[in-house]
Parts: C-alpha cells; sequence; structure tokens
C-alpha cells in the first residue's frame, strides 16, 4: 500500500508509527518543552564526541608496546588495532601519515566546504535537488561504511569490557575468535584443498594418530600432508579478521537497506515529505562516527588553525548569507541531527490512530553534523595528548583497559562543548533565528584548553605535541651526515703524558677518561710506547673519534 502524506497513523510502517509517538511521550515527561529538544540534541551530540574521541585511542609513541605485556590482565589483541605505529605494507611504510590533516589543508576546508555550499545552493533553486537521486544512493553507500566502522568499534569495545568484568582470559579474545588468511607462495604441496592435521581434528589420541599414519602408509603408501610453516618470504600479503566480520558486514548491510527503503526521494510508494527522523538521527550519528574516526588532526597548531577558519565561514554564511539555513533546511540528507518541537497537545495512542502523518507531523531543531564532528577532531585530539601525558609519567605498556585517570584536557574540551551548545540554544530561543553553532564553540574549546594548560604549566608542551610521523627522506638524510662528518673532522684527543698517566679528552664529551698504565709491564720504553699504543687503539674503539698518533713520547 503506497504510503504518503495523507496516511492515517494505523497504515504507516512501525518504524514511522515510533517517530511519530515518541515525541509525544518524551514531552509528557514533566521537563519544560522549550527544554526537551534542546537537551536531547545536546545529549546525543555530546555523545558521539565522547564515543568518538575514545574510537581514536591508540598506543603513544611514548607507550611500551602492548605486545611486551601479554601476560597481564589488561592485554587484549585489539590494544594495537588502528595504531599507525605499525606498518603493514611498503606503501604504509613509505608515506606514513598521509591521512593526517596538514595547515594547507585546514586553510582549504572553508574554501571547499562554501563551494560545496554553493554548488548545493544552485542545484537546490534550478533542479530541486531533494529529488535527485544520485545524492541519496551516495549516502546508501556511504552508510554501509560508516555502519561498518561504527558497528566494529563498538563491539570490540564491548567484548573487551565484557570479557575484562567476567574475567576471561585473553578478555575479547575468549569471546571473538582471529584468523589470518595468507597468499603465499608454495615450492612443496600438489594442488588442491588442505587442512591441520593432528590428533584434534582426527579425533585420536597422539599414540593413535600416529598408528594410522604407520598404517596409511605401510598398507597403502598413503601419506598425511601436513601444512608446512610458512617462510616470510613466500608470504606475499596478509587479511587478518575475526569472527564478527559476517556479522558486521550484515549489519551495516541492513542498515543502509533500512535506509534506501525508507527513503522518500529513492521510493515511489514512500511518499513522505521528510525522512523519519529517528532513522536519519541513525545514519548521521554513523555518518559522524566515521568521519571522527578517519578525519585526524596531528598537532594543536592545526587543529586550532581549522576551528578558527571554520569559525569565520560559519559566521559568515549564517548572519551574512542564507545560504547555509536554505542548504540545510532544503536538502532532506542526513547531515544533521533532529528533534521534533513540543506538539501543541500531547496525544495518546488511541487518540493519534485515526489521525493523518500531515495532522501529526511536526517542526524539528536541528544541530549539524559540522557542529559535532570538527570540536570532535578537537576533543579527539585533547584525548589523545592526555594519553601522552600519562604514559610521559609512567613508563608503562599500552592498554585500552588501562585507566589513566581523569583526562584533564579531554574534560576540559568537552565542558566547554557543552557550554557552548547550550548558549548556542539560548541564542537561538532569545533571537528567533539560527545562530552559528562555532562561533560559541571555537572560542570555548580553545579557550578552556590553553587556559588549562596554563594553570597546569603544559601550555609550551601542549603547543609543540605532534602525532605526525617523519617521513624517510634519504636524501635528507645524507646530507646530515655529511654535515657532521665535516664537524667531526675537527674533533681532536688530546694526549697529556705524564710519566706513567694519560689522560684522553674527547672536546665533544664532558666526561674525563683516566687510563694508567703499570711501569712494571716492561722495562724496555719501547714496550712501554707499544702499551701506550695499545690503550690507545682499544679507546678509539670506544670513542669513535679521529685521533693524532704520537709518535714519540720521550724526549
Amino acid at each position: 500500500m503506497p504510503i504518503n502524506e495523507n496516511s492515517t497513523f494505523v497504515e504507516l510502517p512501525w518504524l514511522d508509527k515510533a517517530s511519530i509517538a515518541l515525541p509525544h511521550y518524551i514531552y509528557s515527561t514533566g521537563v519544560p518543552s522549550e527544554l526537551t529538544a534542546f537537551v536531547v540534541l545536546i545529549v546525543l551530540a555530546t555523545s558521539i564526541v565522547i564515543f568518538g574521541a575514545y574510537a581514536t585511542v591508540q598506543q603513544p609513541k611514548n607507550a611500551i608496546d602492548a605486545n611486551e605485556d601479554k601476560a597481564s590482565e589488561l592485554y587484549d589483541i585489539t590494544d594495537r588495532d588502528g595504531c599507525n605505529l605499525f606498518l603493514g605494507s611498503a606503501d604504509s611504510a613509505k608515506n606514513v601519515d598521509l591521512d593526517m590533516i596538514s595547515y594547507k589543508t585546514a586553510l582549504a576546508f572553508p574554501v571547499l566546504a562554501a563551494s560545496a555550499l554553493y554548488g548545493l545552493d544552485y542545484l537546490i533553486r534550478k533542479l530541486d535537488v531533494s529529488k535527485i537521486k544520485l545524492l541519496n544512493y551516495y549516502v546508501v553507500f556511504s552508510s554501509f561504511g560508516s555502519s561498518f566502522v561504527s558497528y566494529n568499534i563498538f563491539t570490540a569495545s564491548a567484548a573487551r569490557n565484557l570479557g575484562y568484568w567476567l574475567g576471561l582470559k585473553g578478555n575479547s579474545s575468549a569471546l571473538i575468535k582471529r584468523y589470518r588468511l595468507t597468499l603465499s607462495e608454495d615450492h612443496e604441496l600438489p594442488l588442491g584443498s588442505y587442512e591441520r592435521i593432528d590428533p584434534k581434528a582426527m579425533g585420536m589420541s597422539k599414540k593413535k594418530l600416529e598408528e594410522f599414519e604407520e598404517f596409511m602408509w605401510e598398507r597403502n603408501h598413503a601419506q598425511l600432508l601436513r601444512l608446512p610453516k610458512i617462510k616470510s618470504r613466500d608470504q606475499l600479503t596478509a587479511l587478518v579478521f575475526d569472527s564478527r566480520l559476517l556479522y558486521l558486514i550484515l549489519a551495516s548491510v541492513a542498515t543502509a537497506t533500512t535506509y534506501y527503503l525508507y527513503n522518500p526521494q529513492l521510493q515511489e510508494n514512500y511518499d513522505l515529505p521528510s525522512m523519519n527522523w529517528l532513522l536519519n538521527n541513525t545514519i548521521a550519528t554513523l555518518l559522524a562516527m566515521g568521519g571522527l574516526a578517519f578525519f585526524r588532526i596531528g598537532n594543536i597548531k592545526v587543529a586550532s588553525v581549522l576551528l578558527i577558519a571554520l569559525f569565520a565561514y560559519d559566521i559568515y554564511f549564517v548572519f551574512k548569507s542564507t545560504l547555509m539555513i536554505s542548504v540545510a533546511t532544503g536538502i532532506d540528507l542526513p547531515v544533521k541531527i533532529v528533534f521534533p518541537r513540543a506538539p501543541a497537545s500531547l496525544l495518546n495512542f488511541k487518540q493519534i490512530g485515526d489521525m493523518s502523518y500531515q495532522q501529526l507531523a511536526l517542526p524539528a531543531s536541528m544541530l549539524g553534523l559540522g557542529d559535532i564532528v570538527i570540536p570532535g577532531t578537537f576533543a579527539s585530539l585533547c584525548l589523545r595528548f592526555d594519553y601522552h601525558l600519562f604514559y610521559t609519567n609512567n613508563k608503562l605498556p599500552f592498554h585500552k583497559l588501562r585507566s589513566i585517570g581523569v583526562p584533564k584536557y579531554f574534560t576540559a574540551a568537552i565542558v566547554a562543548y557543552v557550554a557552548a551548545l547550550m548558549a548556542t540554544m539560548t541564542a537561538v530561543q532569545i533571537y528567533d533565528c539560527g545562530q552559528p553553532a562555532l562561533l560559541y564553540i571555537v572560542p570555548a574549546m580553545i579557550g578552556a584548553v590553553a587556559l588549562t594548560a596554563v594553570v597546569n604549566g603544559q601550555f609550551r608542551e601542549l603547543w609543540d605535541y605532534k602525532e605526525d610521523m617523519k617521513k624517510y627522506e634519504p636524501e635528507k638524510l645524507k646530507h646530515k651526515r655529511v654535515k657532521a662528518d665535516e664537524g667531526d673532522k675537527d674533533v681532536k684527543m688530546t694526549v697529556v703524558t705524564s710519566e706513567t698517566l694519560y689522560e684522553f679528552g674527547d672536546v665533544t664529551d664532558e666526561s674525563d677518561d683516566t687510563f694508567i698504565i703499570d711501569e712494571s709491564t716492561d722495562a724496555d720504553d719501547d714496550s712501554d710506547e707499544s702499551d701506550l699504543e695499545a690503550e690507545i687503539s682499544h679507546l678509539l674503539q670506544d670513542q669513535e673519534i679521529d685521533v693524532e698518533r704520537i709518535s714519540d713520547l720521550s724526549d
């Protein structure tokens, strides 16, 4: 049966029924109706930022490798997942940190965003972009990728913590099995498929298996072919996955399919004026999580430049132009989180049963994903800086289950973010018009984090903090070595002789090494000279500096 805005409540699919009934229930809880929508948006946005920030935590450079501490109850096989310190291919080794946001990218970001905004505004006015299926199909495919990333993060975290709370050995390893599929060259086995042959697979004891193998050879001249060890040089590539893979794919497909089926622009028989707000928020949350996982900034300077640039962009396109508001309200895509405003009167299921969708539809308050993802990247960087400080002060192996206490910089960023969102919502109420959220968010977050650093005497450390990895450039390294070698030519070793006491001083080393040669070694002066030369030779091997050979030690 076709669904449209004239369809009654009972005729709507269950997801649309839930989206209509839920606001009536929430607004009946007693919370002031003018605050409810804003509180829901703030809680949802803050939850995305917090969970997304912890999803970006990885082993800091100054922490001990988790694999050095496998015996710990905190150890989990997921400790190294997603860490860019472990390079798994020649391409990643040669091109480190290509996913890091640079100064140029940060400055170009507002320009690219403005270009996209003008383009979408043109399409809205000329072509009615809400009917352009290409954008919606793009979101369908994007929702699959974002769902996979988000579900992977959530289930790994849940399994890790559940295993720890239950005291299971290996934590998540007790619940999730990990496998490696290897493509390698082989020089031993005949063509065919092979499985492991051992007592467990054969259902025999070790002794029985030996008897079985002997019998097969003596009676049939048949051999049991066991899988040989694969040499590293024969392995071409490998795929490491775990037992969640199939379920993650199915869940992601289900999410993308639901978005497709409940999309008015993609379904002819589903012609509602706008997308279901529950589904919109679900897809928007998954897209935001995917954005936080991949949109990484490696130092506080670049993060500050990006926030300030978008601060100016947001102010201009809200106060000086109507583009942003017209695009945000003109495109029915999950690029914002929304919540219905209070209905004129609260209704129960019996009352809304015979009412049409058009009668029950409510206007909504919204918050753009840019106001979540951009501040979220800054908060994520602050959290990783907290981890850096913890492992600087505590030389411990990194474990995702290890608590670092209250992360002060991350806490400051989150408190500032919530306060800024509250200020934004208050301004919306007072002025009764859309507000650029970054106008309040950027100064609040940068100011709060900077103030925290000043109070703790760590501003310089925060300002200089970098996660970037240096790219291997042999020509630059060769140039540095040449300059170092030229400087070493001027380094001399001075030999001061006074009977049998010899002091060797390296001008590049403040230490003072003294060597005493026993006079009774040999009565002969030539022998003394030989002994001294031997001592100098041994010293040179340790010092690795140039020395002028002393050819004559006596007058």
